[in-house]
């Protein structure tokens, strides 16, 4: 009896242990996930979505629907308050680097009333147009659900051209170097960090 209590102390010993690691691992993949502000890592829309019809008002006022991306080439991004990518993305942003659009759109998902949520759109202000959005709401839906953050979109004609979660996956190679160095000056700017694998037109 005391020999088949004591084999069933272990048994239950070694399960609780297993538990306890299992439930550490899942911690630490949800405070990963958290810092990065984006559900599932390749939650990207798909190439080829037209932009659905929506509705939403700027910093300034203004209000953007589907006719400011229904035609020619533009450019939108989704960020999210207290996601990490999204904070060096609008660094590099307002350090001037390049979308390829003329007048680009960012929506900014977070409380409009948080301190933190107007930085990140005044940050982004003298770069483009800026609405702050509910995670859910029309705009994130239109353009092809939006559940991943950052979300950076190049249109064309109102349908999605590329998508990806870094400027080199959707900004064209011209935008980014206007006049070409010579072959013996150019350096090469590796990639790091990036969330998601793209999806991008042919």
């Amino acid at each position: 009896m005391l020999t088949a209590l004591i084999a069933l102390a272990v048994v239950l010993g070694i399960a609780t242990a297993a538990n306890l690691v299992l439930t550490f691992a899942v911690i630490r993949r949800l405070r990963t996930l958290e810092e990065g502000g984006q559900g599932i890592p390749d939650a990207l829309p798909e190439v080829g979505t037209a932009v659905g019809g929506f509705s939403a008002v700027t910093t300034s006022g203004e209000e953007v629907t589907l006719a400011d991306v229904a035609e020619g080439d533009a450019f939108a991004g989704f960020v999210m308050v207290g996601c990490t990518p999204c904070g060096k993305l609008i660094e590099s942003l307002a350090g001037g680097a390049a979308t390829g659009a003329d007048d680009p759109l960012f929506f900014v998902v977070g409380d409009p009333e948080s301190p933190e949520t107007r930085r990140m759109a005044a940050t982004l202000a003298p770069v483009g147009r800026v609405s702050v959005v509910a995670e859910k709401s029309p705009a994130t839906a239109a353009f092809g659900g939006i559940d991943a953050f950052p979300t950076l979109l190049r249109l064309k004609d109102g349908v999605i051209a590329a998508a990806g979660h870094d400027l080199d996956d959707v900004v064209p190679a011209s935008a980014h170097h206007p006049k070409a160095a010579p072959a013996t000056d150019r350096k090469a700017d590796p990639k790091t960090d990036r969330p998601a694998r793209v999806r991008e037109t042919v």
